[in-house]
């Protein structure tokens, strides 16, 4: 065990007496410029500092020497000498461990005393180093998880902005990774294909379903072109995916999902929602607001789902959002639905550029609760 002190009467006398007993210490003249030779990892282990109980607050060899025991987590053995009327020492370890003992002391107590904080060094010892390799793991799952949400924002769409159709998508993650998703993408001659998803739960599965039904979208919307067969193998691909998947976990993988194909050319929307929060179109020349509700149950809940597909025409100038329920719900336990709130921030802002209609709908949001959900929103122009 490697043993310091300072060159003090008391620190002295103790000192001499534990090199009777085949100890080795060490009487450090400046602590802090001496300090290498204790920080060395196996030294820490075996380390332990001696230092007068009453320690003098003019003495900066004392003062240094605690402040050090406290930073490199060294325990401490505080001597003092028994007398008439003590007085209480000024202050005490709050970081490290520490014992007292009066001197002078027979052999075996001091013999005690030091196999038990060689012990604690020990401990205090196994412990900082299991905490640095936690930390070492923390970081690199942090930077993992900074990647591959990277890899997932890469994956969002570009804006479009052409002389038939403007759109714009926002995505909020709540952590480092999200399990909500949006697409589009121009399948045919001024026709366009839009999906928004949103995992159900929180947590790496929800990203690992994000990624999986990411790369199915693009060939899927191009090749399909229809929201109701595309919902369909969507479902089926669910099915396939988690059919080894126990079934009390089962409920817990699927999702919401909006669908929906635009035609420019004829002013045609076909949509199917399955269970996503209504969204939302305005017709400016009649001042109505369609609710866009109305599909399916959640994919992949069920083997065969029933589906309803909307279609309707729209009128030039006609305003769309599209967005997950981490815009509409609010954490519990007091979860209130803000869709009718949407619905207005909305109207309220319908004649705002897409990129400051986008943001104003966040801001709405982060004004009302802290977001503990991922968030995405789409918002266009039909022209």
């Amino acid at each position: 065990m490697n043993i310091y002190t300072i060159d003090v009467p008391l620190c002295k006398d103790f000192g001499l007496m534990l090199e009777s007993l085949n100890k080795k210490v060490t009487f450090l003249e400046d602590p802090l410029n001496q300090s290498h030779l204790f920080q060395d990892s196996t030294d820490l282990m075996q380390s332990l500092f001696i230092l007068p109980l009453h320690i003098s607050k003019d003495s900066w060899q004392q003062t240094s020497l605690f402040a050090l025991a406290e930073s490199h987590d060294i325990p401490i053995l505080f001597i003092y000498k028994r007398t008439i009327g003590m007085r209480p020492p000024p202050a005490l370890p709050k970081r490290t461990f520490y014992e007292t003992m009066a001197v002078p002391a027979d052999s075996v107590e001091v013999r005690i005393k030091l196999k038990s904080l060689q012990n604690i060094s020990m401990q205090l010892f196994s412990a900082k180093m299991k905490g640095h390799e936690l930390e070492k793991i923390n970081q690199k799952s942090a930077r993992s998880l900074r990647i591959a949400k990277d890899f997932q924002l890469s994956g969002l769409p570009l804006s479009i902005n052409k002389a038939d159709i403007e759109v714009k998508g926002l995505s909020q993650p709540s952590s480092e990774l999200s399990g909500d998703l949006f697409y589009w993408t121009e399948v045919d001659d001024r026709t366009y294909g839009f999906i928004m998803i949103d995992v159900w739960g929180k947590g790496i599965h929800t990203a690992l379903i994000n990624m999986y039904i990411r790369t199915l979208i693009p060939e899927l919307i191009k090749r399909v072109k229809d929201p109701i067969f595309i919902t369909e193998e969507l479902n089926k691909h669910m099915q396939d995916l988690f059919q080894g998947v126990k079934r009390e976990n089962k409920n817990h993988v699927c999702y919401t999902a909006f669908i929906a194909y635009v035609n420019t050319k004829d002013r045609l929307i076909e949509y199917v929602n399955c269970g996503l929060p209504s969204a939302f179109l305005y017709s400016p020349c009649t001042n109505q607001l369609l609710n866009l509700n109305e599909g399916s149950n959640p994919i992949g809940l069920i083997p065969e789902m029933p589906i309803k597909k909307i279609v309707f025409h729209y009128e030039p100038g006609s305003r769309f959002i599209i967005y997950t329920d981490g815009l509409s719900k609010t954490p519990g336990p007091s979860a209130i639905d803000r869709s009718d709130n949407i619905e207005m921030d909305f109207i309220e802002n319908v004649h705002l550029d897409t990129h400051d209609l986008l943001k104003e709908l966040l801001v709405s949001r982060m004004r009302h609760s802290v977001i503990n959900d991922d968030i995405c929103i789409i918002a266009g122009t039909l022209f």
